[in-house]
């Protein structure tokens, strides 16, 4: 089964606008963005007609890779501090100059709606109510729709990045799942991937993943991004898919649910206040 995230992401729009609706006061969330990059111009447009189309409103603040560092976390505090605002995210990646767990710490974690604070992943790793990060919850949002138990499957996990290997571990702890985490570091994979019930990859390598590396039947849940010939694609091959019994797409796949679970968070912070 291909996984056709762009419907998954349309029904928690359908849910979230109906929710929202019912909320007496209005939502907001702020954006923070460094730099000019065209690609993220464009998730951010992403992400922006999406909090439209559901009644949020999405605040964008723009500030010049050139800025002192200093400067642009203080005037982040700030923006965190604006009593209006019921959510707050970092655009990554920032540019390389700066200290990136830094400028995501200034992030309150009452309003961190992407928990990529230290404090609001702390609360995650420690708390059955905590929000989950929005990949790792773009994930299990497939692990359930699909009535997939992982206790004591085999989940081979490639990577330990904030946005998907580190928080998706997290998940399948909780959930009582028997982990493996590769690394750059482990060698050849294969021998891994071939015994796993489950794998879930964020690495950013172009189909670094082969049919030959895996076993008919498992699942593949694909969250790197990265570009081949001009176009986004993921950490496995399409042709993958045939041996999967659940196949996420590069692009289509895992990354319109993240938006839309972006949102859900904040619409469960806005619940909490």
């Amino acid at each position: 089964m291909i996984i056709n995230g762009k419907q998954i992401s349309e029904e928690i729009r359908e849910s979230l606008r109906e929710q929202i609706s019912t909320i007496r006061h209005s939502l907001r969330l702020d954006i923070v963005y460094v730099g000019n990059d065209p690609v993220i111009e464009n998730f951010l447009k992403i992400k922006i007609n999406f909090g439209k189309s559901i009644g949020v409103e999405t605040v964008l603040h723009r500030f010049d890779e050139n800025e002192d560092e200093a400067d642009i976390v203080s005037q982040i505090e700030t923006i965190g501090k604006y009593p209006n605002s019921n959510g707050m995210i970092i655009q990554l990646p920032l540019p390389k100059k700066f200290d990136t767990q830094k400028i995501l710490n200034t992030v309150p974690l009452e309003k961190d709606v992407d928990v990529l604070s230290e404090k609001a992943f702390e609360y995650f790793t420690n708390n059955d109510d905590s929000i989950i990060p929005p990949v790792a919850g773009a994930f299990m949002e497939i692990l359930r729709r699909n009535n997939i138990s992982v206790a004591g499957k085999k989940v081979v996990i490639i990577g330990r990045g904030r946005l998907v290997g580190k928080p998706f571990s997290v998940c399948m702890k909780k959930a009582g799942a028997d982990i493996i985490e590769l690394n750059s570091t482990t060698g050849d994979p294969t021998p891994y991937l071939l015994s796993a019930d489950i794998i879930a990859t964020g690495i950013g390598k172009p189909h670094f993943i082969k049919p030959d590396m895996i076993h008919d039947g498992v699942i593949i849940l694909d969250g790197g991004t990265s570009e081949k010939e001009g176009k986004i694609v993921g950490d496995a091959d399409p042709s993958c898919a045939e041996k999967c019994s659940i196949f996420t797409p590069v692009p289509g796949g895992i990354g319109p649910i993240t938006v839309a679970l972006l949102f859900q968070n904040l619409v469960s912070k806005s619940n909490k206040d």
